[in-house]
C-alpha cells in the first residue's frame, strides 16, 4: 500500500503570484443618484449587468446571488435606477454586480453629460471589469437591444478598453439547440459588423453565451464570467486540480463557490454540461440535508470539514469541503482500483487543500 500510495500521490505544482486585495468595503446603494457621490470611493472590482426592460437581468441576480427559484422571478418588478449589490456575505467571491435599469441608455447620458466631463459614466465604467449585456431574442425588440449593445460598448470602451463584454443571449430554455444555434449566430453577426464600421471588432473581448435560469446553463455562464475575476489564480487551481484529477483517476473535477454555486476553476479537460449539472444537484442535496442536521450545539456555525459521497450507477461524486466558502467536487469511476483506494484519495486531497490555501494565502484572499 505505501508503494501505491508514492505512486499516486499528489504533487502540488509551483506557482508565483503577486496580487493585490481590495481594502475599502461600498456599501450596496439602490439609489442612482449616490452614484455620483459614492462610486469614486469604491475599489471593488464590478460587474455590470445591462439590457432592455424584460430581458431577465434582475431574475438572473435573484437566481444565482439570492437562492430565489425560477418561478418566482415572474412576481419581480422591473428594475427602476441602478441597484447596487456587494458580493461578499457568505461567499469567496467578492465584487459588486451593478444591476441597471432597462430605460437607462447609456449614448443618451453622454449627451446629456457633455458639458460636464462625463463623471457619471466614468464612475460606472471606470473599475468595471466585466459588462454583462442580456438579450431576449425571442422579444420584437431584439434589434433595438443590439443597437443598445453597440453604443454601450462604444461609450464604455472609451473611457475603459480593459472591460470584457459578455452577451447572454437569455430565456434559451424553450428553444431546441439549432434554435439557439441560429440565434447566437445571427446575433454575432449583427454585433460584429457595427463594431467592424466603427474599427473596434478586433479590439474588444467579446463572448456570446445561451442562457436560462430554467436550467444549469445561467450558473455555468456567471462562473464564466467571475472567473476573471480571479485571473491570478485561476493557472494554479488548474494545475492542482490537473495533478489530482490525474492521481486518482478522476473523470471531471471543480472548485465551487458554495453559496452562490458558482464553480471558480475546475481542470482543463474539456467542459462536461452533464457532470456539471450534478455537481450543482449535489450541492442543492447538501445543503437541503444540511439545513436539517445542523449542528446547533456549536452554535449554528457552519463546519470547514464537510465531505459526502454519492455513489451512481457506474461513478461517485465527492464533495469535499476546503475552506467556509470553498468545496472541491469530483466525479470518479466506480471500479475495482478506485474502491481500494480511498486512502490514497484522502491524502491527496489533504494535499490539494493545502496547495489551494497556500494560493490563497499569496493571493490574500
Amino acid at each position: 500500500m505505501e508503494a501505491q500510495s508514492q505512486n499516486h500521490s499528489l504533487e502540488v505544482p509551483e506557482w508565483s503570484l503577486s496580487v493585490k486585495t481590495p481594502e475599502s468595503q461600498l456599501s450596496a446603494s439602490p439609489s442612482s443618484a449616490s452614484l455620483l457621490t459614492n462610486a469614486s470611493h469604491n475599489t471593488k472590482p464590478k460587474i455590470l449587468l445591462m439590457g432592455l426592460s424584460k430581458s431577465g437581468k434582475t431574475s438572473i441576480r435573484h437566481v444565482i446571488f439570492h437562492k430565489m427559484s425560477a418561478n418566482e422571478t415572474q412576481f419581480l418588478e422591473s428594475t427602476p435606477k441602478i441597484d447596487k449589490i456587494d458580493i461578499s456575505n457568505k461567499s469567496f467571491l467578492d465584487f459588486q454586480l451593478w444591476d441597471f435599469p432597462g430605460k437607462l441608455d447609456i449614448s443618451h447620458l453622454r449627451e446629456k453629460e457633455e458639458n460636464t466631463n462625463n463623471s457619471t459614466l466614468e464612475k460606472i465604467f471606470l473599475q468595471a471589469r466585466v459588462l454583462i449585456f442580456v438579450i431576449d431574442p425571442m422579444e420584437e425588440k431584439a434589434s433595438y437591444a443590439i443597437d443598445r449593445l453597440h453604443n454601450t460598448i462604444i461609450e464604455s470602451f472609451k473611457i475603459n478598453p480593459k472591460i470584457k463584454y459578455e452577451v447572454f443571449i437569455h430565456k434559451s430554455d424553450s428553444l431546441n439547440d439549432d434554435q439557439k444555434v441560429e440565434n447566437v449566430r445571427e446575433i454575432t453577426h449583427s454585433i460584429n459588423k457595427k463594431l467592424l464600421a466603427t474599427g473596434l471588432q478586433d479590439r474588444i473581448y467579446l463572448s456570446f453565451k445561451t442562457t436560462s435560469i430554467y436550467d444549469h446553463s445561467i450558473f455555468e455562464a456567471m462562473s464564466m464570467v467571475c472567473q476573471q475575476l480571479l485571473e491570478n489564480v485561476l493557472p494554479p487551481f488548474e494545475n492542482i486540480l490537473n495533478a489530482f484529477v490525474s492521481s486518482n483517476m478522476m473523470e471531471k473535477a471543480y472548485i465551487f463557490d458554495l453559496h452562490p454555486k458558482i464553480f471558480i476553476a475546475t481542470d482543463s479537460s474539456p467542459f462536461d454540461m452533464p457532470s456539471y449539472e450534478l455537481c450543482c444537484d449535489m450541492l442543492d442535496l447538501i445543503s437541503d440535508f444540511g439545513c436539517i442536521y445542523q449542528d446547533y450545539e456549536a452554535g449554528g456555525e457552519e463546519r470547514e470539514s464537510m465531505y459526502s459521497v454519492v455513489k451512481l450507477n457506474d461513478s461517485s461524486l465527492h464533495l469535499m469541503q476546503i475552506n467556509r466558502n470553498l468545496a472541491l467536487l469530483c466525479i470518479q469511476q466506480l471500479t475495482e482500483e478506485a474502491s481500494h483506494s480511498q486512502g490514497i484519495l484522502d491524502y491527496n486531497f489533504q494535499q490539494l487543500k493545502i496547495g489551494i490555501q497556500e494560493v490563497l494565502k499569496i493571493a490574500n484572499l
